[in-house]
């Protein structure tokens, strides 16, 4: 019974003799089983990386869409605010657009803002709303109405995609315009 007595059971089940002689188990991974796990997640990374490049594509123009119609929201409050006619101005050729108060007088804007659309994209507009600078210009009164002689819809390009931006039907603002609304 002695000899019984000894005998234990660890909790995995295994039956140790005596605890001194114990071999300590590690627990790890090898080199070889690193390596393994390394090359099947290159192997993934390879194949799936395509598909990622065209997701992040379709976002970029999507997002400057977006910056574009913040922008409109933005010269329409701030119109209203300052109590001043803001111009909304843009360079299908170079690819800048912003944002600043018309001021009279020969005054300098204050607080011009400028943006470039990013690599890849495109603004395109109509040619006849051109200015003399090659500019098209959205003019926001201070009463937070649209110009009539603004530029009524505009293009963002990249590649065969496009995004229209166009005035809303009430002409206090901008969206971005659907399928189906064309």
């Amino acid at each position: 019974m002695a000899a019984r007595a000894e005998m234990m059971t660890l909790p995995t089940g295994m039956r140790v003799r005596n605890k001194m002689k114990t071999r300590i188990e590690k627990h790890g991974m090898t080199l070889l089983e690193l390596i393994c796990v390394m090359a099947l997640l290159a192997t993934v990374m390879a194949f799936s990386a395509p598909a990622f490049s065209g997701f992040f594509k379709g976002r970029s123009l999507m997002e400057e869409s977006r910056r574009f119609l913040s922008l409109t929201r933005y010269a329409r409050s701030q119109a209203i605010s300052r109590s001043v006619i803001m111009e909304l101005w843009i360079q299908p050729g170079s690819g800048d657009y912003g944002l600043s108060p018309q001021v009279e007088y020969g005054e300098k804007a204050k607080y011009p803002i400028q943006y470039h659309v990013a690599e890849g994209l495109a603004f395109e507009v109509e040619e006849g709303v051109l200015d003399q600078e090659g500019r098209a210009n959205i003019l926001f009164w201070p009463d937070g109405a649209i110009d009539e002689t603004s530029l009524k819809s505009l293009f963002i390009r990249e590649g065969q995609e496009e995004v229209e931006i166009a005035q809303t039907d009430i002409g206090m603002g901008y969206s971005l315009k659907d399928e189906s609304e064309k």
